[in-house]
């Protein structure tokens, strides 16, 4: 029994030492990035672009850890995504409207990207503060599924074995984690509901993302955070899970914010500029390590469970994602030796 208690006591201890640091050291980690980041952009080889969509895929396997320490300061519930996001797109509007050009070039398929991926951020923040997060995530990489899906009806592309073989790895990793204990395995809880919704509205996105084709980065990160706070705020209002913070709470937290906004910013850029200069199977597998990162943090650091379950479940689900990698890598090969050859 000595033992269980240590580690609770020690995983509070860390918690509580991780929520006191963030507004000190997310801003410096916030420099950090983006300094990573410039570095990365002029690199015009495919080295630059597959470590900006790694490190942004590490890091949103850690956003958690920011999120439930806004929470623990006085932001809970989607109050926090409200001034998030809301905070982001202020910090980015003025460099938006100078280039107002570039968002009318876009039009309406580029209003509708930024209005799923905005629901697709408030949607996954909303899972992740009601659900288990190594649950929540592995559900959200149900993805690749939907993608095919999309891509089959969307974009007239033919059903491959390989994407078979992948839609099969997904489903019977996702029936793994949900159990059969209540007959069809589906989710059973709020947070893991919209971690699959979330999932579903990324794959939708990012079958839109490439029938319009490369687009600037900034632009769909913009009308993201400024939709992401649009439905957060629509979650506060028609499901709160809490009241609105009062002003002392959110005056107190303002450095932990400022920190979270900072964060969030460059990597959501790093993302959306590295994605779109990769092939997607490339794409598919660095986003992996999100899964990864999300469940070696969860389970250090809280007392959430990761049994059999769940490392079956992860072991299904990452295979679905090599899979479906490896068809869409094929698919760019087999573009790219017609292209040379026609």
């Amino acid at each position: 029994m000595g033992v269980p208690i240590a580690n609770r006591q020690f995983r509070a201890a860390v918690r509580g030492a991780i929520a006191r640091s963030c507004a000190r050291q997310y801003g410096a980690a916030s420099k950090g990035i983006a300094v990573i980041g410039l570095s990365m952009m002029n690199d015009q080889g495919p080295m630059g672009p597959s470590l900006a969509v790694a490190l942004s895929a590490v890091m949103w396997g850690l956003w958690w850890i920011p999120l439930r320490a806004l929470e623990a300061g006085g932001l809970s519930g989607d109050w926090a995504s409200v001034l998030l996001f809301g905070a982001a797109t202020l910090v980015t509007l003025p460099v938006a409207l100078l280039r107002r050009r570039a968002f009318a070039a876009g039009g309406w398929l580029l209003l509708g990207i930024g209005v799923i991926t905005g629901a697709t951020f408030s949607t996954w923040n909303h899972a992740l503060i009601t659900g288990d997060v190594v649950r929540v995530s592995l559900l959200f990489y149900l993805a690749p599924i939907w993608a095919t899906g999309f891509a089959f009806f969307a974009l007239g592309e033919p059903l491959r074995p390989l994407r078979a073989l992948s839609i099969v790895l997904g489903l019977s990793g996702a029936a793994v984690v949900l159990g059969f204990d209540g007959g069809i395995p589906l989710p059973r809880s709020e947070g893991e509901w919209m971690g699959l919704v979330s999932g579903i509205l990324f794959a939708l996105a990012a079958t839109l993302s490439r029938k319009q084709g490369e687009a600037g980065g900034f632009e769909r990160s913009v009308l993201s955070f400024a939709f992401g706070a649009l439905v957060a705020f629509l979650f506060a209002l028609f499901q709160p899970l809490s009241p609105p913070p009062a002003g002392e709470a959110v005056w107190a937290a303002m450095p932990l914010l400022s920190g979270c906004v900072l964060w969030i910013i460059p990597l959501t850029w790093l993302l959306l500029w590295g994605a779109g200069r990769l092939d997607p199977g490339r794409v598919s597998i660095l986003l992996l390590l999100e899964v990864v990162t999300a469940a070696v943090s969860a389970t250090a650091l809280t007392d959430e469970p990761f049994g059999w379950r769940e490392l079956v479940g992860c072991v299904l689900i990452l295979g679905a994602g090599f899979v479906e990698a490896r068809d869409q890598g094929r698919g760019v090969a087999k573009k790219g030796s017609v292209g040379v050859s026609s």
